[in-house]
């Protein structure tokens, strides 16, 4: 191969590395795909108690735990985004929870499950209670019951709403990164696939497996 082949052919990989090293001056590299998938899991969320209506910040990837202090069950946060919710103060969503009225914590700190209480509760109406006062759940329609589904979603606090915009723009670095690391290696130093012997052709009856 000529000199001037053997340039041509790693001009890309040289251009390529050079954006990187341009990169890495400018700014550190973004964390991994997986540091910033678990940074997320870890960002702090809302939940309340049903019955003292206690005010727990936990991580976002808890789920329902057992508040030591009140021994009572933490909900997740929701908030009810209906423009004309009664609930609402100024920009400020209403903010419940649906507990499940067959979930309850025990003396040792466990759950157990009450599936009379459970059954109970399958004919009440969800959504906001604040809307709930106001609504005519008998005669709505399929559509007007789906919009005030749709009003209701997981509150997110403020830092975490923050944080997550940063991660977002993190990861699509990331992304970038990955995909200028993998166009830098070239063709020919990418493993080759693995070596499974001959394959049977129908020119070639001798290297068809036998039965």
């Amino acid at each position: 191969m000529s000199k001037r082949c053997r340039l041509n052919r790693f001009l890309p990989l040289a251009a390529a590395l050079s954006l990187l090293a341009s990169c890495s001056k400018s700014e550190p590299p973004p964390p991994s795909r997986d540091e910033i998938f678990q940074e997320r899991l870890a960002l702090p969320a809302l939940y309340f108690t049903a019955k003292t209506h206690k005010r727990v910040i936990a991580p976002a990837s808890k789920g329902l735990f057992i508040d030591e202090q009140t021994g009572e069950v933490c909900w997740p946060a929701l908030a009810c985004h209906n423009p004309d919710c009664p609930g609402r103060s100024g920009d400020e969503p209403l903010l419940f929870i649906e507990p499940d009225a067959g979930v309850y914590a025990k003396p040792d700190g466990t759950f157990g499950y009450d599936q009379a209480r459970a059954a109970a509760q399958r004919s009440a109406v969800a959504g906001c209670p604040a809307c709930l006062k106001k609504r005519r759940p008998q005669t709505e329609t399929p559509e007007q019951r789906a919009q005030y589904v749709s009003w209701v979603n997981p509150y997110v606090l403020p830092e975490t709403a923050e944080r997550l915009k940063e991660l977002d723009e993190l990861l699509q670095r990331r992304i970038a990164l990955d995909r200028r690391q993998r166009v830098a290696v070239p063709f020919s130093e990418k493993e080759p696939p693995p070596d499974d012997g001959p394959q049977p052709t129908p020119a070639d009856p001798a290297t068809r497996p036998s039965r």
